[in-house]
């Protein structure tokens, strides 16, 4: 079997080009008086966003071995669960720092359409109905009913987005629940009940598509001080560039 976590030679140069990137940013910060343009900072963050992605590969394929061994070990599903949940927040925070990556205006751009009157929006308020169809789309595509065992068939995730919001939101806490149900499991003596776990993410599916919680619309942190963070944090996964 192939080694999971060794960078291909692109990968190499895509982390190459994120430290020159690094580099930079103070001299550009400087010649446009202490602003991080764009689309340097997009440059800047859309890199590290990539590089932070390929990594979850082989973090998410961990934490999934984990939960299909038969003889589930608590402690390789809470180390493998823990790491690609914490490099899912991270990967939010880092590209909160750009407008390109905010669900926020992808909501409000979806509410605003109710103005037009255009269409039959059911028994929902017309933004509201906007809203859910525009998190559907992002996440199950076909809509979740709710009371579902589990989630409709169909392109699910066909169209996610690595947007600050739907990282956290969505896929880190959908993580979660699949860690909680297979550690309860293991604490049972049992393999992972997968019929639970259906459940479990039809339910949070149905939840967040059906949810109006505000996202905002604004960036959120320094490019360049978070991506540096991140740099610090999971460079040594890229050593061997």
């Amino acid at each position: 079997e192939p080694d999971r976590k060794t960078p291909t030679p692109t990968l190499c140069e895509i982390f190459k080009a994120w430290q020159l990137f690094l580099e930079a940013a103070a001299d550009v910060k400087e010649a446009n008086g202490g602003v991080l343009i764009e689309p340097f900072r997009y440059d800047l963050v859309n890199l590290g966003r990539e590089l932070l992605a390929q990594l979850s590969v082989p973090l998410v394929l961990d934490f999934i071995d984990a939960t299909k061994a038969k003889q589930l070990n608590a402690s390789a599903v809470k180390s493998t669960a823990d790491v690609y949940i914490n490099l899912l927040l991270d990967a939010d925070t880092l590209v909160q720092t750009d407008s390109a990556f905010l669900l926020g205006p992808w909501i409000a751009m979806a509410r605003s359409l109710a103005a037009t009157g255009e269409a039959d929006c059911g028994d929902k308020d017309c933004a509201a109905f906007y809203e859910w169809n525009a998190r559907s789309q992002l996440t199950t595509w076909n809509p979740t009913p709710k009371g579902a065992t589990k989630i409709p068939g169909g392109p699910i995730d066909y169209a996610g987005k690595h947007w600050s919001g739907l990282i956290r939101d969505y896929y880190g806490v959908r993580a979660g629940l699949l860690r909680d149900q297979a550690l309860a499991d293991a604490a049972a003596g049992k393999p992972l009940d997968n019929t639970a776990v259906d459940l479990l993410f039809a339910q949070h599916a149905y939840n967040w598509t059906n949810a109006e919680n505000k996202y905002t619309e604004k960036v959120v942190g320094d490019a360049v001080e978070i991506s540096q963070q991140m740099m610090d944090k999971y460079g040594h996964y890229y050593a061997s560039c």
